[in-house]
């Protein structure tokens, strides 16, 4: 096979590696905004209470290489690299970097599923800006191709339904009985105004309904998490909090969440759903397994793979 990419670059958004990066990475996250700092300090406890870091930047280095080793296995050696909007590298200092390593055609993959303003488009616009620096360097612009849309390609799809497969087996067979235990998806909430100008919904119920065929649960729950912004701005629900105090009402006794809108965990999945939800669970006497996000599960790495070789 002819290689035709001398990079591949993974887009995501970074997370704060030490303690005393937490408010600087949470003032980059919200510039402009005009959060209040009593605000910022609040979400710096989250980090706090999942051990003052985030793994997100080393679970997608894992993901980079993992997806490395899998094209030379398969007979493409290109250099796969990240680049976050929020922390180091950034995306700007990683596209400059290649381009003066004489890089010029490299394929993106941006590391969100489903597609909305405030995650997919906000990257292409920061690779944007990055071509801009570069060309004001009067540096060589690299060709930039992105992966299409994946949110129901198989390898995705295959990785959500054994981590969920796998959550139930920590359930008990009377858990596991109809109408006992439920499965719930659940994605990062964003305002409804931006969800009804991008497909980010609908793509999160495609990927939703894609898995059902493969795992051995009658129907599925979907919830939002990690809700933020103006208390008066609607935003996509239920909340996922809020759906767990209103099931167990109706004797819910055990559920499953999937984090399917997230790829590695990080303050999202380990504080909003491991800690949080958990703790609202637990209090309504709620068995609550959360599934495990896909990560570098072999089936989506090589999903991954496929992106690019589809290309060549």
């Amino acid at each position: 096979m002819n290689k035709t990419y001398d990079a591949i670059l993974l887009i995501g958004f970074g997370g704060p590696e030490k303690p005393e990066d937490i408010i600087p990475f949470l003032e980059d996250v919200t510039q402009g905004r005009g959060v209040p700092p009593e605000r910022l300090k609040l979400v710096a406890k989250q980090y706090e209470k999942i051990g003052g870091v985030s793994p997100y930047n080393r679970l997608t280095r894992e993901q980079a290489l993992a997806l490395e080793k899998l094209l030379k296995a398969r007979g493409l050696d290109i250099p796969v690299v990240v680049g976050f909007a929020h922390y180091a590298p950034r995306i700007a200092d990683t596209l400059t970097d290649l381009v003066k390593q004489g890089k010029t055609k490299i394929f993106a993959i941006v590391m969100a599923p489903h597609r909305s303003p405030a995650s997919y488009d906000k990257y292409v616009n920061r690779v944007n800006e990055a071509l801009e620096s570069i060309r004001a360097q009067g540096l060589s612009v690299p060709e930039i191709t992105y992966a299409p849309v994946w949110h129901t390609r198989p390898g995705f799809i295959r990785a959500i339904a054994d981590n969920v497969t796998e959550a139930f087996s920590h359930l008990t067979a009377v858990e596991k009985e109809r109408h006992r235990a439920e499965l719930i998806f659940t994605t990062h909430s964003i305002p409804r105004k931006m969800a009804h100008e991008s497909p980010y919904s609908q793509q999160f119920e495609e990927t939703a309904q894609a898995v059902m065929p493969l795992v051995e649960v009658p129907y599925y729950q979907t919830a939002y998490t990690s809700r933020s912004g103006k208390p008066e701005e609607a935003w996509l629900e239920p909340d996922l909090g809020n759906f767990i105090e209103q099931r167990t009402y109706e004797t819910l006794s055990a559920c499953v969440v999937a984090p399917i809108g997230f790829l590695v965990d990080h303050v999202e999945v380990l504080y909003d759903i491991d800690t949080l939800a958990q703790e609202k669970a637990k209090w309504k006497s709620l068995h609550l397994v959360r599934a495990k996000t896909v990560g570098t599960h072999p089936s989506f790495i090589a999903m991954l793979a496929s992106l690019i070789e589809e290309t060549l």
